[in-house]
């Protein structure tokens, strides 16, 4: 029996060559990561400005600290904290009310 090397299949045929689609990204998980990365880069930012954080990071490159605004600084570094505890607790909930307010508009509209 003679069988051709390509088994009788075409280079076209898909059975012969099978393609596969590219993993794709879904819109809701981008806008979830744009969200996410915004809100941390937006803490990365006030962190900078608050005194303490200042003060250590000056410490850190072996810098001096300055001594004065411990009482202005005080207030920033607490917000700031409270802020990083408060901060996935808060998104989470802001996310989970825009997706069931999202999911009620889209049963109400059918």
């Amino acid at each position: 029996m003679n069988v051709p090397s390509n088994s009788g299949r075409s280079a076209a045929d898909p059975i012969a060559k099978p393609s596969r689609r590219p993993p794709q990204i879904s819109l809701g998980f981008m806008l979830l990561s744009t969200v996410v990365l915004a809100v941390m880069s937006a803490g990365i930012f006030y962190a900078s400005r608050v005194g303490a954080v200042q003060d250590e990071l000056s410490v850190l490159s072996g810098g001096s600290v300055e001594s004065g605004g411990v009482d202005a600084s005080r207030f920033s570094h607490i917000v700031f904290i409270m802020f990083t505890f408060t901060s996935p607790l808060i998104l989470a909930a802001i996310l989970s009310t825009v997706v069931g307010v999202m999911k009620w508009l889209d049963r109400s509209g059918r």
